[in-house]
């Protein structure tokens, strides 16, 4: 079976999305009755054919990148024409099977084209801010763009959501479409528990691109309270994004700068330690699918904290960590006093977030990837 992708990231640029992609071609290099060739965006000023394995090459295309974690508009839009145009002469030398496009926008684009002028299938798997109103920051951009997604939604064979959250929003919008579950994986044999360091005061890792809708301010806020109350607690936020002055700006004004670190981009192989050393993890988003940080932040055996939003209420109750609603910096107080003040509950935590985490693994995603390609093949 041969097997086009478009994914306007892979590690190391981007986020999760390219992070599950990495992890299933991991697995699928070792299908060798699968072709797979992925376009995707180049760190460099040129073209590059990287190859994965036998069966996996990746066509790395200029889009004059300025940020390794954030894409432009105008970035976006380049990906979407280059690959475009890349993938129409690739189908003039070789016949695909199927068509993966790794988010609606800018992969879904390509992906349309070619069924419109190629007839080939295709599906989508969600990458989040593709949902109408998911991203505050996209509230205009959505009412130029929401009609073309909706038409690319309509003509896919298949929408795969990383949540039931997704498959709801999508399905308030077009209940007719074809929608299909898959969680995304961990590599719990990579991410574990490790010995934990003693901390005077409590530590949290907040490991999220920082920008708005990851809601740190949210954190600040309530470190900034607890401060006042007598409790100092440290914060370490993992990630870059356009947000990360005013975040700092933020915190100094909260008089908290000096109880957080900004550690910015931490390699992969890295983060594991980063878990390990601390007590707990924070995810104060507005909105999200499935997070890739939280996944990780549980398989070391953190007890998290998190909003009531995306996948959250798959993964937490209170037996691993707590739910707050998106926003209230007072809530997220109330708990982060309750844990520092009930630290001997942390280990219990932990470990029942390690229990829970460890059916979602790649294997299991890598399945249900592959039968989907043969029942469409079919």
């Amino acid at each position: 079976m041969k097997i086009l992708m478009f994914n306007n990231e892979f590690p190391p640029l981007g986020g999760g999305t390219g992070t599950v992609n990495l992890e299933l071609f991991k697995i699928f290099q070792n299908f060798h009755d699968l072709e797979i060739d992925l376009i995707t965006s180049a760190s460099e000023k040129k073209k590059e054919i990287k190859i994965f394995s036998e069966n996996i090459k990746i066509y790395k295309l200029p889009v004059k990148k300025k940020k390794i974690h954030h894409a432009s508009n105008i970035e976006l839009l380049r990906y979407t024409v280059k690959a475009s145009f890349t993938a129409l002469k690739m189908c003039k030398q070789k016949k695909y099977d199927l068509i993966l496009a790794w988010s609606t926008v800018p992969a879904g684009f390509p992906a349309f084209l070619l069924n419109i002028f190629r007839d080939i299938p295709y599906l989508i798997r969600i990458g989040g801010p593709d949902i109408p109103g998911f991203e505050e920051r996209y509230k205009f951009i959505y009412k130029i763009i929401s009609p073309v997604i909706k038409v690319i939604w309509k003509k896919a064979k298949l929408i795969i959501t990383k949540c039931k959250t997704e498959k709801e929003m999508i399905e308030a919008i077009n209940s007719q479409l074809q929608i299909k579950t898959i969680y995304n994986g961990i590599d719990v044999l990579k991410f574990k528990p490790g010995i934990k360091p003693v901390f005077n005061n409590l530590k949290i890792i907040c490991s999220a691109r920082l920008i708005k809708r990851k809601g740190q301010y949210t954190l600040l806020d309530a470190i900034s309270n607890l401060k006042n109350e007598g409790i100092l607690i440290n914060v370490d936020f993992v990630g870059e994004g356009d947000e990360k002055n005013a975040y700092i700006k933020y915190a100094t004004e909260k008089n908290v700068l000096k109880q957080t670190v900004f550690s910015g981009y931490v390699p992969r192989e890295k983060m594991p330690e980063k878990y390990q050393n601390a007590d707990i993890f924070v995810l104060p988003s507005y909105n999200e699918g499935m997070s890739n940080a939280l996944l990780e932040a549980m398989a070391c055996g953190l007890p998290v904290v998190v909003t009531n939003v995306g996948g959250t209420e798959e993964l937490i109750d209170d037996s691993n960590g707590f739910i707050f609603k998106a926003g209230n910096s007072n809530a997220l107080t109330d708990i982060l006093k309750h844990i520092s003040e009930n630290k001997e509950k942390l280990t219990s935590l932990g470990q029942n977030s390690r229990k829970k985490v460890e059916k979602f693994n790649w294997n299991t995603v890598a399945k249900d990837y592959l039968k989907i390609f043969k029942d469409l093949k079919s």
